[in-house]
């Protein structure tokens, strides 16, 4: 009953940031640094162009091929965070884009990811898109889901060593 209650919560929030303009301001602060974030038609464009690759592979956005043996790998010319995207196409037939970049310092990470966690609910949400998160000490996912036809996105922050890693993927649909 208590998640019920939760995603009925959820909903109501999600759908009162469809009524946004195209463009909206998000400032996320800690007590050292402030990040602000404009999200516009451009950048939902790019997020939306990424998801609709998905069907076809990214096939416009792949570049030279990255030597795996394991899975076939591309490189990409879109990054959301970081320089390294790939997409890897594994040996049952799915592919997935993925982008990770290292971060020193936990604040920083966490601010990253809130914006982008952030600029993906605004894109999102407009179209039905439901989001779900989950935070520990050491970790932030921020998961977005449609329905069971359309690829899965993730955004993940975690402690890695000495710094922090940020990872942005879109994969094959939840139970594929």
């Amino acid at each position: 009953m208590k998640n019920y209650i939760t995603l009925l919560i959820i909903v109501f929030i999600l759908a009162g940031c469809t009524s946004k303009t195209n463009q909206t301001t998000t400032k996320a602060t800690t007590t050292n640094q402030s990040v602000k974030t404009t999200v516009t038609s451009d950048e939902c464009s790019s997020i939306n162009k990424l998801i609709n690759g998905y069907e076809f592979g990214f096939n416009s956005i792949k570049t030279d091929k990255v030597n795996n043996p394991f899975s076939n790998q591309w490189h990409t010319n879109t990054h959301i965070i970081g320089s390294a995207c790939t997409i890897t196409l594994n040996k049952s037939e799915q592919v997935s884009y993925q982008c990770q970049t290292p971060v020193k310092a936990q604040t920083h990470a966490v601010n990253s990811h809130q914006t982008l966690a952030e600029q993906l609910r605004q894109c999102l949400s407009k179209t039905g898109w439901f989001e779900s998160q989950k935070e520990t000490a050491s970790s932030i996912y921020s998961t977005f889901v449609l329905d069971t036809k359309n690829p899965v996105i993730t955004l993940s922050t975690n402690q890695e060593g000495n710094g922090f890693s940020t990872r942005f993927e879109i994969a094959p649909p939840l139970g594929f």
